[in-house]
């Protein structure tokens, strides 16, 4: 059996009645081309090219355009249960679905015990355009070292550098919630780290976790509190039988209001609450970080603060296609974000 012709860009100019320049305009908008199309047209060529079940090849566009089509998203964080914002990606797709290009998913293995044996095969391969880098752990400062070398188009988001790196402003966002705290009245407010078992110190982690208490304590020493931080030990960030050591809860107790390293701590701390016949905000406030899903989740309305992650997403794609078109070499100023407080009913 004969296969069936495959569809040429010819094949929907002579169907559109347009020219095949005005098709390739159409469907891969380059914004320096001369060509100028009407929006009728434009989506006269798209029905037409749907109608036909045109499939571009992409070996041959990536000949004569010296482009893949396609940008890389790389989670660099390990897990089953390691999750960040939901939005970096939804950014990211969004301004790469307006440039025409898709995106190639890259993670880490589930588990590993030395970085330089894992490092996705895309790296040395040379067959993306850029590469978001989405950081969201420890592995932040290994992963940068080891990308530098590939020569690769890289935006680092959620990570802090002077150029090409999309990041938030931690620290003034832990100023604002604690400002919140004391503008509530509130007394004795403790700042809570997490340790995982087998997993990082404080020093060694994404440098969200130092910039944060560097935050809190500033607005401590501003309004002429004594600043306490604490670090809870768990067995992991998140699980079905996740319980804060009895420790850890008393450390808690002594204070009238925490602020979590991240919502999923909050989480935590009110449903050990809820068990103990704590009542919070009453009792105890809680305010927790990230303002994603887990907050969202949450056994009540989580006092938070919202990291604006798709326009922070959204950034990072527009400036990997400044990349592209400018080369690996350029170096974009960062861009940094400040989150927004959202007070609930947990303070």
């Amino acid at each position: 059996m004969t296969a069936p012709r495959r569809i040429t860009i010819k094949d929907i100019a002579h169907a559109a009645g347009v020219s095949i320049a005005a098709v390739s305009q159409a469907l891969r908008p380059h914004s320096n081309s001369n060509i100028k199309l009407q929006k009728e047209t434009v989506e006269r060529v798209r029905r037409v090219a749907l109608e036909l079940n045109y499939q571009p090849h992409t070996g041959a566009r990536s000949i004569r355009s010296n482009s893949f089509g396609t940008i890389g998203y790389f989670a660099a964080r390990t897990g089953v249960f390691t999750n960040s914002p939901g939005g970096y990606l939804a950014g990211v797709h969004d301004v790469a679905e307006e440039h025409g290009s898709r995106i190639t998913m890259i993670r880490l293995p589930v588990s590993i015990d030395d970085i330089s044996t894992a490092m996705p095969s895309v790296f040395s391969e040379r067959n993306l355009d850029a590469v978001v880098i989405e950081s969201y752990s420890e592995l932040a400062h290994q992963i940068y070292e080891r990308v530098q070398a590939s020569r690769l188009p890289l935006i680092f988001l959620n990570d802090r550098h002077e150029t090409n790196s999309v990041y938030v402003d931690d620290e003034w966002a832990a100023a604002e919630v604690t400002d919140h705290l004391i503008e509530r009245g509130y007394k004795s407010i403790c700042y809570l780290h997490r340790v995982t078992d087998g997993g990082p110190s404080v020093k060694q982690m994404h440098h969200s976790a130092a910039d944060r208490e560097t935050g809190y304590r500033k607005a401590m020493k501003k309004a002429k509190r004594k600043p306490v931080c604490h670090v809870v030990h768990t067995a992991s960030v998140v699980g079905p039988d996740l319980e804060l050591r009895e420790e850890d809860w008393e450390a808690i107790l002594q204070h009238d209001a925490v602020i979590a390293y991240d919502d999923d701590l909050a989480n935590l701390i009110g449903r050990t609450a809820h068990e103990r016949g704590v009542s919070i905000p009453k009792q105890l406030a809680v305010a927790g970080f990230n303002g994603d899903y887990a907050s969202m989740s949450a056994w009540q309305k989580l006092t938070t603060v919202r990291i604006p992650s798709y326009e922070m997403g959204r950034k990072a794609a527009e400036m990997a296609f400044a990349l592209v078109s400018g080369g690996s070499e350029t170096a974009l100023p960062s861009s940094v974000h400040r989150p927004d407080l959202v007070p609930g009913h947990t303070t």
